[in-house]
């Protein structure tokens, strides 16, 4: 791991134990959840079906099992800290059956939902990637009744690229710098996680 890596690691700790400030939503638990034992995060990565970011992984490890972060924090794996009722296996696993309302509906895979942000919306980083970019889910204005081009352009404007990688949304957040406006993705990364994009 990088210096700077392990560097975010400590400042993430002590953000985490000021918990008046551990979350922007603050609905975060009074004390710290604690690290997931190893064990259970391997059995969080079975269910997601792959292993986590090494960075993401360490968080978990030895900072806590969510209830900290931008938004209304990063969500535990399970046993830990809930995000409108769910846990990091359960909020992927039932993005992943989002088709079952809409057959267009194909989350990506690999593409983790990890900080609620209110009103149905998620930061998800998108362990596709090596940079792990942050993209923004907003699902308000999904219509499970389209179908053809009609849904799959509807599809495709509930993804926002939040323009930063999950290390760079982490340490703006501890820096308490404003967030860059989300922006619609490249076509490149919608042709890849999408399927499609958008029409010119």
């Amino acid at each position: 791991m990088l210096a700077s890596e392990l560097d975010l690691i400590q400042r993430l700790k002590e953000r985490n134990a000021d918990r008046k400030r551990a979350t922007d939503g603050h609905l975060h638990p009074p004390k710290p959840v604690r690290p997931v034992p190893p064990k259970d995060l391997r059995a969080a990565e079975r269910i997601i079906g792959f292993q986590l970011p090494e960075l993401l992984r360490t968080i978990y490890l030895e900072v806590g099992n969510g209830g900290f972060g931008p938004e209304y924090g990063i969500v535990g794996t399970k046993g830990g800290f809930k995000l409108d009722k769910c846990s990091l296996e359960s909020s992927y696993e039932g993005m992943r059956h989002l088709n079952d309302e809409n057959p267009v509906w194909c989350w990506p895979e690999r593409l983790l939902p990890l900080a609620n942000c209110g009103c149905g919306m998620w930061s998800c980083v998108d362990c596709e990637y090596k940079k792990l970019p942050m993209i923004l889910w907003d699902p308000n204005n999904l219509d499970e009744e389209l179908s053809g081009a009609s849904a799959r352009l509807n599809w495709r404007t509930a993804f926002w690229d939040q323009g930063q990688s999950f290390k760079r949304w982490l340490e703006d957040w501890l820096a308490d710098k404003e967030r860059p406006e989300p922006k619609w993705p490249t076509d490149a990364w919608m042709k890849k996680r999408l399927g499609f994009t958008r029409p010119r």
